[in-house]
């Protein structure tokens, strides 16, 4: 409840002087006063505790008396600071040197042996697990804490090792950041990145190549897969080929019949169109995106800014048609529509006219007879397309409710 507000002492005074009518005691309430209790009643619940005396600390100091300064004392003092003043601080600029250290990768000199193991190279740790189980009699090992499998199929020695994605990514080969840059070559994540996680798989990767006498791609059969597989035999290997395992599923009958029928070479077709999107990611969105935020750092700012292989051209095609649409100026049209009584129909004209004194030749259809008929036609319409996933996806939830998460 709020606080009312206190009376001041004129108010209380006035107040004391004011009869009290009869009507006002009817709503009044009768409150009774409680009696004062004695000392003693209080004091039954109070404990009585002795206070310590306070010691007074004597201060121990010594006085020293301060004479009034002559005029001439002054004076030396003040010329003293005016020659202090006088003095110029002299600063030395120290002049940081930025460095940008240039980092060659040098690929490793391995030769196949000829009494060497088969190596199998896969995508994701997971799927090594899996190729392993399926090919034959696997025993795990491993090094820098990455997994490793030896299998023994019908007395033949596999070694199934894995990556962990991309181990290689594109990287210029002069410091700085102008544009445009064209001079880029493939290097291992450690190297492009300080402490990058990917370099355990690539000493893992490195040290089965040693002694390997066969390779074997066993990636995901699509153009980021063919790039991983690629790059290993390529960078890690030092092999220009390697014989390809094509599959979709990772079940064991699958693995069995894509190992027995490999193909004697990788997918040259998706290894160079993967290439080519790293390229471009490269000639054509780092170059603009660096153009871009270097334009902005003229007016003394900056901003992230990105402009892809992707965005770039998304947003030109974006931009052209919104001018297009700009531009329109909209033109009036009519369409024409008849009713034929029997059977009852309404037809349309197949054409939209722009024209008004075109409208006439219409006006004496009105009343008029006309034979119609039917034909039937046979068309053959060609298979749809084989769904990927984004139309499998939206044809299913748009006919079953089927959603993407389901």
């Amino acid at each position: 409840m709020p606080k009312l507000p206190k009376k001041t002492r004129e108010e209380k005074a006035a107040e004391s002087h004011f009869e009290v009518d009869e009507t006002d005691i009817k709503y009044a309430t009768e409150k009774k006063v409680l009696k004062e209790k004695p000392k003693e009643d209080i004091l039954k619940n109070v404990t009585e505790k002795k206070v310590k005396p306070i010691i007074k600390q004597k201060i121990s100091g010594t006085e020293k008396k301060y004479s009034k300064p002559k005029k001439e004392e002054l004076e030396i003092i003040e010329n003293s600071k005016k020659k202090k003043r006088k003095r110029k601080l002299k600063t030395s600029k120290i002049s940081k040197k930025t460095t940008t250290k240039k980092v060659k990768y040098s690929i490793p000199k391995i030769e196949l042996k000829e009494k060497g193991y088969e190596f199998i190279i896969t995508e994701k740790p997971q799927a090594a697990l899996k190729i392993a189980r399926a090919l034959g009699v696997a025993t795990q090992k491993n090094f820098n804490k990455v997994p490793y499998y030896e299998v023994n199929r019908k007395g033949k020695k596999i070694i199934v090792g894995c990556a962990v994605g991309h181990l290689f990514t594109l990287k210029q080969n002069i410091p700085g950041s102008s544009v445009p840059i064209f001079d880029i070559s493939w290097m291992p994540n450690y190297l492009a990145k300080k402490n990058d996680f990917t370099k355990r798989y690539y000493d893992t990767l490195l040290k089965i190549a040693k002694n390997a006498g066969e390779l074997t791609v066993a990636t995901d059969f699509d153009i980021e897969g063919e790039v991983i597989g690629l790059n290993v035999v390529k960078y890690i290997c030092n092999q220009p080929d390697a014989k390809r395992m094509k599959f979709s599923t990772l079940t064991e009958k699958e693995l069995n019949n894509s190992y027995e029928n490999k193909l004697d070479s990788i997918n040259w077709g998706q290894a160079i169109a993967g290439e080519t999107r790293h390229y471009l990611d490269w000639f054509y969105g780092i170059n603009l995106s660096r153009a871009l935020m270097n334009s902005i750092k003229t007016t003394g700012k900056f901003k992230l800014m990105s402009i892809g292989r992707v965005q770039g051209p998304a947003l030109n095609l974006i931009v052209k048609k919104e001018k297009e649409i700009l531009k329109f100026s909209p033109v009036d049209y009519w369409q024409v529509f008849i009713t034929v009584e029997s059977p009852k129909v309404e037809l349309k004209h197949t054409k939209d006219i722009f024209d008004k004194k075109e409208l006439k030749k219409f006006e004496n259809l009105i009343g008029k007879e006309a034979f119609a008929e039917t034909k039937k036609t046979k068309q053959s319409l060609p298979p749809g397309a084989p769904f990927n996933l984004t139309t499998l996806q939206t044809e299913m939830y748009k006919f079953h409710n089927v959603t993407p998460s389901n």
